[in-house]
């Protein structure tokens, strides 16, 4: 990974493992919330509130678990972009510290959906600009190839599975003397610069 030694290797390990597993739990979620909206239009409330219930927890350790992915991703644009990159890596914790705090509380019934989806909406669109905004940084530098595109598809939820098995991909430390670079990267060969 550019720009890290040293104690970088044991975040971008810690990082590589929680961001595929946030892809998958988030995959899972999505299954979730697809049959939800299956039950509500054959007008089945009751299994549709389980589904969605089930969804919501996804979501929250979906993003919690995306959390370490942010301080990774800092950590390797950190040089280019010194403090716009620390402002993005503020704005993508608090975002997914919103997202995990608001999905808890309706999870716990401390609140109700409707009192819920207007903040959970604007700090999961937050996390859409940090998505984007993180990706075009990470392209523009060459340090993730691709990464606009992906942040772009991060940002849609739907895409946000790709986006992490992806990222997660490219935070794994090198296997044996081959380097991040040297390695092919598919996605490079279309990449947005």
């Amino acid at each position: 990974m550019r720009g890290e030694s040293g104690a970088g290797g044991p975040v971008r390990r810690i990082a590589a493992r929680t961001t595929v597993a946030s892809g998958v739990i988030g995959a899972i979620g999505i299954g979730f919330l697809v049959a939800m909206f299956v039950s509500f239009a054959v007008a089945t409330n009751g299994p549709a509130l389980v589904l969605g219930r089930v969804n919501d927890v996804c979501v929250l350790v979906s993003y919690l678990l995306c959390a370490p992915s942010v301080i990774a991703v800092w950590a390797r644009l950190r040089r280019g972009a010194p403090a716009i990159n620390a402002l993005l890596a503020l704005l993508g914790l608090g975002a997914i510290v919103a997202i995990v705090v608001l999905q808890a509380l309706l999870v716990i019934d401390a609140v109700t959906f409707e009192e819920q989806v207007v903040p959970v909406s604007i700090a999961l669109l937050t996390l859409g600009v940090w998505f984007v905004l993180a990706g075009h940084l990470g392209s523009s530098s060459g340090a993730l190839p691709g990464g606009t595109r992906m942040g772009l598809l991060a940002a849609t939820y739907i895409g946000y599975p790709i986006w992490a098995f992806w990222l997660g991909r490219r935070l794994r430390p090198a296997a044996g003397p081959a380097t991040e670079t040297s390695r092919p990267d598919p996605v490079a060969a279309t990449a947005d610069r």
